[in-house]
């Protein structure tokens, strides 16, 4: 059994290395210091407030309920009362020991590092997916994916390593069409059109040996997004990239730069400029030429 004044002064110790990370410092009520819990007494309920140049924290415990309250510092004349709830969690004190309060840190935690740290200062704490191990896609142990292509693409251009961290942060996933659209295709253009030989046998080794090991949605992802993409909309650079393109690809490939091309590719295009916005949990896109067609 846990009195409230003793849990509420363990969840501010639990909490105190984050909110001193963020900057926000306990606000006492009139008369009380520590060692006494810092509590507000309110409309049938308790809470501690604390404040900070990023904002207001307001943790409110109220029929075995305890409630975290947040306002940013663009929400700075948003009324106590209806700050954000960002997480709640049950605070049953006859039946609570202080072992059980450890969830409420964690939970805690994570929502006060979601609600006031940048995605660039999160970073560090997002993991980044693991690529496919080549030998697994010879094996026929896994095929080769999306991620592996992207991390793939900073081994080539530097430059992108920053950026396939930020669309993973972003997204909390990696979203291909996003990156290669917006960032990686510009690279791989430029050393298409460069047609330096060194530079693009290192690209389309990689490209090549993805597309004969990778996922439909991986093939689909190099000859219509990136291929197809670049190769259409640029004609003339075509003879610089197609005596690269390896056996598995250089067919279906092809096919799909000569439909891009084509007056009835329109719709088509379209798409792929102007993709769906992203839903967490999507379905599993379909094989490249139904994704192509737009099926």
């Amino acid at each position: 059994m846990l009195e409230l004044d003793n849990a509420l002064n363990l969840i501010i110790k639990g909490l105190e290395s984050t909110t001193k990370e963020l900057g926000f410092k306990v606000v006492y009520p009139d008369g009380v210091r520590p060692p006494e819990a810092p509590v507000f007494k309110e409309n049938n309920s308790s809470y501690i407030s604390y404040t900070g140049e990023k904002g207001r924290i307001r943790i409110v415990f109220k029929k075995n309920q305890l409630a975290l309250h947040c306002a940013t510092v663009d929400e700075e004349d948003t009324p106590d009362d209806d700050m954000k709830r960002i997480s709640l969690s049950l605070l049953e004190l006859e039946e609570y020991e202080e072992k059980d309060l450890s969830y409420i840190y964690e939970e805690f935690t994570e929502s006060l590092l979601n609600t006031f740290k940048s995605k660039h200062d999160l970073r560090g704490n997002v993991k980044m997916p693991t690529p496919v191990s080549k030998s697994k896609a010879k094996n026929g142990v896994q095929y080769f994916d999306a991620v592996t292509l992207g991390n793939k693409m900073g081994s080539i251009y530097p430059e992108l390593k920053e950026e396939y961290k930020n669309n993973i942060t972003e997204y909390g996933e990696f979203l291909p069409e996003e990156f290669f659209v917006t960032h990686g295709n510009k690279f791989i253009e430029e050393t298409i059109r460069q047609n330096d030989k060194q530079k693009m046998r290192k690209l389309f080794n990689i490209l090549n040996e993805i597309y004969d090991d990778g996922t439909n949605d991986t093939q689909s992802l190099i000859g219509v997004t990136i291929l197809g993409t670049i190769l259409s909309e640029n004609p003339d650079l075509l003879p610089n990239a197609e005596s690269y393109f390896g056996d598995v690809m250089r067919e279906p490939v092809t096919e799909i730069i000569k439909y891009l091309s084509s007056p009835r590719s329109k719709g088509a295009k379209m798409r792929l400029k102007n993709p769906p916005i992203y839903k967490p949990k999507a379905k599993k896109k379909k094989g490249f030429m139904q994704e192509m067609m737009g099926m």
